[in-house]
């Protein structure tokens, strides 16, 4: 059970919706534009993207501390980006399933053990996007399945060498940021097997 913090409670009113209308859809998220009032009292318009999916990230722990990460181009930065498995799982689909299947899609490993580690908001000023993280271990190498948009390389790298390039800001997907320092903080706080701890922390 998590422990509890009363500096955790909500103040003040909450949003109010009067109205809201659809104004972009695609297969992936839609837009809605909001009549809305503040907490402030003021009325307000907010437009917010509604996501078709859970995203999914997967941390693929090795007995040796290692890890494996996916390289991939990213669209909307223009920039290359070294990343966790990641994807989107459908929202009537238990996650880890999706979690299983860009695991097996993006690195080709299948794992024993899940372990669900992170629950996130990615953006949440102007999305419901909510995002999962699990630590995949027991590992095998399987076939992969990639999409045909997808031009990706792996590379199995120690996790800490991973956690030193998030946060010198040389890896900047946020749930490959959030995932490397959970993982730290489990080695270091007695979370993870000793022998696999001390793999990850070196």
């Amino acid at each position: 059970m998590a422990e509890e913090f009363d500096w955790l409670a909500a103040h003040g009113p909450k949003w109010t919706v009067e109205s809201s209308r659809r104004v972009h859809d695609n297969p992936w998220f839609a837009v809605d534009d909001y009549a809305a009032i503040a907490p402030t009292g003021v009325r307000a318009r907010y437009f917010m993207q509604v996501y078709k999916n859970i995203a999914v990230g997967v941390l693929p722990l090795h007995a040796d501390g290692t890890i494996t990460l996916v390289g991939q181009w990213r669209f909307p930065f223009g920039t290359y980006s070294w990343e966790l498995p990641e994807g989107g799982a459908p929202l009537d689909e238990d996650p880890v399933e999706g979690a299983k299947r860009e695991l097996r899609e993006e690195a080709g490993l299948a794992a024993q053990t899940w372990r669900e580690l992170l629950l996130m908001e990615l953006s949440n000023a102007s999305s419901n996007e909510v995002a999962i993280g699990y630590l995949a271990t027991g590992l095998t190498e399987v076939a992969h399945a990639r999409e045909e948009t997808e031009a990706l390389a792996l590379a199995r790298t120690p996790a800490r060498e991973a956690l030193r390039a998030a946060i010198d800001g040389r890896i900047r997907d946020s749930i490959t940021v959030a995932m490397l320092l959970r993982l730290h903080h489990m080695a270091a706080t007695g979370e993870l097997d000793p022998d696999l701890a001390a793999a990850v922390l070196g």
